[in-house]
Formats: C-alpha cells, sequence, structure tokens
C-alpha cells in the first residue's frame, strides 16, 4: 500500500487547500474561519491575531455586499432634468460656465452637447466612464487632454475622443480661459451631474451637514454622470457608486438638489416647477 508523505503532490494539495479554505472563510465568514483554526488546534496568539484580522474584513465584505444586495431592490437613479430650466448655469466660485446645447432630452437619449469653459489651471480628475464614449473639442484656447497613457494638447478646431472605460483628464494648462465642447454618446447623465455640482458649489453647501451628507452629495453627482476615479479598484466603486446614489435618492437626500433640475421638492419630487 502506497503512503502519502508530506512531500507527495497530493499532501501538499491538500495543505494549499486548506490554507485557500482558512484565507476564504477569514475575508468572508470570519466567525467560521476562527472556529476552523481553533478545531485544527492553532495557538493563542494566532487565534487572536486571526480575530484582530477577520473581523474589520468580516464587517467590511458584508456591509458592502449588504449595500449593493439593497440598492439593487431600489428604483434606478432618475436621470430626468425639467424643461423650463436655463440652458447655461455657471458656477461663481470658479467663474465659468456650462452651456447645454443638445440635451438628453433633445436627442431622444442618443447623446448630449455641452459647451464648458475651462478656467486657467482648472481641470478634473483622472476618471472613466463604462457606458459612453466621451468627444472633446475646443473652440476657444488650448485643452491638455490625457488619454490612458497619452496625452494630447488641444486647440481651436481640434479634437480628442475618449472611448468607453478608458482612464482619462484634461486640464487647461493656459492663464486664459479654455472653451470647448463636451459630446457624450449614448446621452447618460452629465447634464444633471454637471447643475448639481455647479448648483451645490453656487450655495456653498457640498460639504456640509456631516460625512454622510458629503458621501451621499457624492455618490449622487459621480452616478449621475458615471464617473469612476482613478485609485480605487474597478470591482469595489463600479458596483458601490451607482448603488450609494440608489439608496441616497431613496432616502431623499437628492431632495435639496431639485431646484437645480427644475423640480419641485419633497411631496411632489418630480413636478415640473412652473417658471413664468
Amino acid at each position: 500500500m502506497h503512503t502519502v508523505t508530506p512531500s507527495h503532490p497530493a499532501a501538499r494539495l491538500r495543505r494549499v487547500a486548506s490554507v485557500l479554505i482558512s484565507s476564504v472563510l477569514l475575508v468572508g465568514c470570519a466567525p467560521a474561519g476562527f472556529i476552523r483554526l481553533k478545531r485544527r488546534g492553532a495557538r493563542t496568539w494566532l487565534l487572536g491575531a486571526y480575530a484582530v484580522a477577520g473581523l474589520p474584513c468580516f464587517l467590511a465584505v458584508y456591509g458592502y455586499l449588504g449595500i449593493i444586495g439593497f440598492a439593487a431592490f431600489l428604483p434606478e437613479l432618475d436621470m430626468r432634468v425639467g424643461d423650463n430650466v436655463a440652458r447655461t448655469v455657471r458656477n461663481e466660485g470658479g467663474n465659468y460656465e456650462s452651456t447645454f446645447l443638445e440635451t438628453r432630452r433633445d436627442t431622444h437619449g442618443h447623446h448630449e452637447l455641452i459647451r464648458v469653459q475651462v478656467e486657467p489651471h482648472g481641470g478634473n480628475l483622472l476618471h472613466y466612464h463604462r457606458s459612453f464614449e466621451e468627444t472633446f473639442t475646443v473652440i476657444e484656447g488650448e485643452l491638455t487632454v490625457q488619454i490612458g497613457e497619452r496625452t494630447v494638447v488641444l486647440k481651436p478646431g481640434e479634437s480628442a475622443t475618449v472611448p468607453r472605460g478608458t482612464m482619462h483628464t484634461f486640464r487647461n494648462e493656459a492663464d486664459v480661459m479654455c472653451t470647448m465642447t463636451v459630446r457624450i454618446e449614448p446621452a447618460r447623465g452629465l447634464e444633471k451631474s454637471i447643475r448639481a455640482g455647479y448648483g451645490l458649489a453656487n450655495d456653498n453647501t457640498i460639504n456640509s451637514g456631516g460625512t454622510m451628507k458629503v458621501i451621499w452629495r457624492y455618490a449622487l453627482i459621480l452616478a449621475y454622470s458615471e464617473t469612476y476615479l482613478d485609485g480605487i479598484p474597478s470591482i469595489i466603486q463600479d458596483p458601490l457608486v451607482p448603488a450609494l446614489a440608489r439608496i441616497a435618492q431613496w432616502k431623499g437626500e437628492d431632495a435639496e438638489m431639485m431646484k437645480y433640475f427644475g423640480f419641485d421638492r419633497a411631496d411632489e419630487r418630480y413636478a415640473v416647477t412652473q417658471r413664468h
């Protein structure tokens, strides 16, 4: 009869499997992993270390899954904007504006076209969008655009297109204002994101009201434009941002933004405000 020794491949495979099982239990089910180690006669210091490391992992994983699961049963994010709102919005703090030339409503969801001013030495953070491509065309000034690992400087009349899922950013390196158009296809919620961001900035409320209020606001702004930031694994933020935004909408955290979209607040949340 053949005896399996520690150096036998089957024995090594069992050891690897045991380590993998314990690792999965550590992250996914800390209590079960603790019991498994204890039954195997693990030393006290190892049990203590496992408990200290396992509990935060356990809470983080199941908290994350709980948020995603709960949000899946909530209504989708409302991307509508009223038809009685000004076509141009201005960020008073930065002294620049955006004009919605062709909206989601205008094109029946085909695309959005927005004329955007970028203040001197202004720009945005590295980010990407999963569901649309984005084209920048400079009208006045110059714009530095990074698309993946490539950087281009656009002059009047020149364009650059960012494919879906590609990390990108833009910046006005000059001392004068840059004006460009931004076209996204298909249309999503970029207009709503800009209106919310400018409005909250003008009212000085975007970072007020406590940590959770700030989280809800940023989740809504990012989710409207389906924007995901650099530095956070996509496997985490791609489901988490829209989930948090759905929960924020369900909680009514978007009520303060209704005036930016041409809608009433609270009880008549999406009744169009009549402005005569």
